[in-house]
C-alpha cells in the first residue's frame, strides 16, 4: 500500500505541533524575526515561503510601509490572513511573480527540504537572484543530516526522546513514515555549499540537527549582523 504524505495543513493546532516537533523552535522564531526587522526596508516587501498559519508574518504587522506576502500551496484553517497578503501559489511561481518587486527579506523555514533536487536547484537560483540583485536578506532554516554519522545517530536518538514528551511512539513513527516520501534533507556540508553559493551565509541558530542561517549579498555584507 502506498504511503500517504504527511499533511501539515490538517494538523490540529499546527503552531503547537511545530513547537513540540522542533526543540527550541521559539528561539529560532525570535532570532529570525529580529533579523527580519533589522533588514526590512520601507517601501519593500517581506515574503514567507511556506507561511502555513502566517505566525511568522504576524510579527511584522505593525511595521509601516512594508508589504507582507505569505506563500503556500494550501490555506490552513487557522491562518492569520488578516495580517498579510496570502497567495496560494507554488514557491517557484511566487518567486517569479515578485521578481520585479522590491523585496527586502525572504524567509523559508524548513521549506527547501520538501523540494526534489531539480526543483530545489531552480528555487535556489531564483533566491540567488534576489540576494545578488535586490540586496534581499534571506533567512533559511533546515533539518540536516550531520556529516559525522556517529554524531547524527546520537543526536537523532536524543531528538526522538525529546519528541516523546509531546507525541506517542505511534504518532512519531507514523509521521516519520509519511515524511520519508516527501522530505529530502541534505547533509550539513551540502547545505552550507548551497547557501554560500547564494551569498555570505552565517549560521544564527542550531538545535539538535535543525539549523538556521542568514544569507546576505556578498558585495554588501557587513562585518556583523
Amino acid at each position: 500500500m502506498k504511503t500517504k504524505k504527511f499533511n501539515f495543513s490538517k494538523v490540529v493546532d499546527f503552531e503547537k505541533h511545530i513547537e513540540l516537533s522542533i526543540p527550541n523552535f521559539l528561539t529560532l522564531d525570535n532570532i529570525f524575526s529580529a533579523i527580519g526587522k533589522e533588514f526590512a526596508q520601507p517601501e519593500s516587501g517581506i515574503i514567507d515561503l511556506g507561511c502555513s498559519t502566517g505566525r511568522f508574518l504576524s510579527k511584522f504587522k505593525d511595521i509601516d510601509n512594508v508589504n507582507l506576502y505569505g506563500i503556500d500551496t494550501v490555506k490552513f484553517d487557522d491562518q492569520r490572513s488578516d495580517n498579510f497578503i496570502f497567495e496560494q501559489l507554488d514557491i517557484e511561481e511566487a518567486l517569479e511573480k515578485h521578481m520585479d518587486d522590491n523585496i527586502s527579506v525572504i524567509v523559508g523555514m524548513f521549506m527547501l527540504q520538501f523540494l526534489g533536487q531539480k526543483k530545489r536547484e531552480r528555487v535556489l537560483k531564483k533566491l540567488k537572484h534576489y540576494v545578488a540583485n535586490k540586496n534581499t536578506t534571506l533567512l533559511i532554516a533546515e533539518k540536516v543530516f550531520l556529516t559525522d554519522s556517529r554524531l547524527q545517530t546520537l543526536i537523532h536518538r536524543l531528538h526522538i526522546q525529546e519528541k516523546r514528551k509531546g507525541f506517542t511512539d505511534t504518532e512519531i513513527l507514523d509521521k516519520d513514515d509519511q515524511l520519508a516520501v516527501s522530505m529530502y534533507c541534505k547533509n550539513e556540508r551540502e547545505l552550507n555549499s548551497e547557501l554560500n553559493h547564494i551569498g555570505v551565509s552565517t549560521k544564527v541558530w542550531q538545535s539538535y540537527n535543525f539549523m538556521g542561517f542568514c544569507i546576505k549579498n556578498r558585495s554588501k555584507n557587513d562585518a556583523y549582523i
